[in-house]
C-alpha cells in the first residue's frame, strides 16, 4: 500500500472527483464504485460515478446506482480520478481510459494480484477478499462513518466477490468486515432476495442451455461451457445473466479447472477461469494477456470458439501435468 498518506491527502484536497470501475461490472465493481462515491459525497465532494457499461439489473437496488454515468455524459475530466477494482487503466474501457489520461491525480484501488500499479497513488492489497474490503478500511482514515447506503453497497461487493463467503478468498478479515457492515443496518433480506433468490426466465433458460452444453476433458479434470451470441439471442439473456454460470462446471465432481467461454462480439471471446485447490488460474489468464486471482481469473482472446477453446484447454492441461 504505497503512498497511503499521500493518497488520503489527495482525496481530502480534491473538491471534484471522478470514480470509475471496470467494464462488464460485477458486484464488487458496482459496490465499490457506489460505496466510495457516497462516502466521498458525505465529505462535501462533488463526485462523478462512471462505468462504460450499463449497471446490471441485479445491482440497481443500490442507492446511487441510478447516478452512474456513461462516459459520453461526462463533459470534462476532474483533476482527481479514482479507479476501483481495475487491474489496469484499460479495464474501464478504451474510450474512457484515453480520456482519464488527462487526470492530474490518478488513484488506483484494487485487490487483484495482477494489478500493474498504474496510478500515481496505488492502494492494492491482493490479500483482500474484495476491493470493497479495502474501501471499508479506507473510510476511517478519511474520517467517514458509513451509513446504511454505503454499507449496503460495500456489503454487496464483499458478498459477491466471495461467493456468499464460500470461495477460498474468504478470510477472517472478510467475515469481520461483513459483521461490521451488517451493524450499519444493511437490509440483509433485501440483499439476499435481489442477489440470490431472484432470477429472470431468460437467465434460467441460459443456465439450462449452459448445463446442456457442459463438456469435460477425458480425465474429468477440466469442465467448460461455450456460450455464443446465438445462444444469448435465443434465450433472451443479457450479459449480466452469465454471472455465476461458471460455478456449475466448477461444481462437477473431480473437476479442478472450470472455464466459461463467452462470445462477446464476433471474433472476441471472454474467458472466465476458476480452480478448486491446486491450479493458479491467474497464471493461465496471464498467458493470454489477462489476470485476476489464484483461484479466479479471466481474459479476452481474439478469435472464434473453434480457435480459442483448444488453445485455452491445451494451456490448462499443461498446468495440470
Amino acid at each position: 500500500m504505497e503512498n497511503l498518506e499521500a493518497l488520503i491527502e489527495a482525496l481530502q484536497k480534491a473538491e471534484r472527483i471522478l470514480i470509475a470501475s471496470h467494464v462488464n461490472p460485477d458486484g464488487d465493481s458496482i459496490g465499490t464504485l457506489i460505496g466510495l462515491g457516497l462516502a466521498l459525497e458525505s465529505l462535501g465532494k462533488e463526485v462523478i460515478m462512471v462505468n462504460s457499461d450499463e449497471t446490471p439489473l441485479m445491482f440497481k437496488f443500490l442507492k446511487g446506482a441510478n447516478r452512474i454515468h456513461c462516459p459520453k455524459e461526462i463533459e470534462s475530466i476532474p483533476e482527481t480520478v479514482v479507479l476501483v477494482d481495475c487491474t489496469d487503466l484499460e479495464r474501464v474501457g478504451t474510450e474512457l481510459a484515453e480520456r482519464l489520461k488527462e487526470a492530474t491525480v490518478l488513484i488506483n484501488i484494487d485487490h487483484h494480484v495482477s494489478n500493474n500499479y498504474f496510478g500515481h497513488y496505488n492502494l492494492v492489497d491482493a490479500n483482500a477478499a474484495a476491493t470493497a474490503e479495502i474501501i471499508l478500511r479506507l473510510l476511517p482514515l478519511l474520517e467517514i462513518e458509513p451509513d446504511k447506503d454505503i454499507a449496503t453497497a460495500l456489503y454487496t461487493g464483499l458478498v459477491m466477490d466471495t461467493g456468499s463467503f464460500q470461495y477460498s478468498n474468504t478470510t477472517p478479515a472478510a467475515h469481520r468486515s461483513a459483521a461490521y457492515l451488517l451493524q450499519k443496518d444493511v437490509d440483509l433480506d433485501q440483499v439476499r432476495n435481489v442477489l440470490f433468490e431472484t432470477r429472470t426466465v431468460s437467465m434460467l433458460r441460459l443456465i439450462g442451455e449452459a448445463l446442456r452444453l457442459l463438456q469435460l476433458t477425458p480425465d474429468g479434470k477440466i469442465a467448460w461451457v461455450e456460450i455464443t451470441q446465438e445462444i444469448m439471442h435465443q434465450t433472451g439473456a443479457r450479459d449480466e445473466h452469465c454471472e455465476g454460470i461458471i460455478n456449475y462446471p466448477r461444481s462437477v465432481m473431480g473437476v479442478e479447472i472450470a472455464i466459461l467461454f463467452r462470445e462477446i462480439t464476433p471474433g472476441k471471446i471472454k474467458v472466465g477461469l476458476r480452480s478448486k485447490r491446486k491450479v493458479n488460474v491467474n497464471q493461465l489468464a496471464g498467458f493470454f494477456g489477462g489476470g485476476g486471482h489464484q483461484r479466479a481469473a479471466g481474459c479476452i482472446i481474439e478469435g472464434n470458439m473453434k480457435e480459442v477453446v483448444p488453445k485455452v484447454l491445451e494451456e490448462a492441461q499443461k498446468l495440470l501435468a
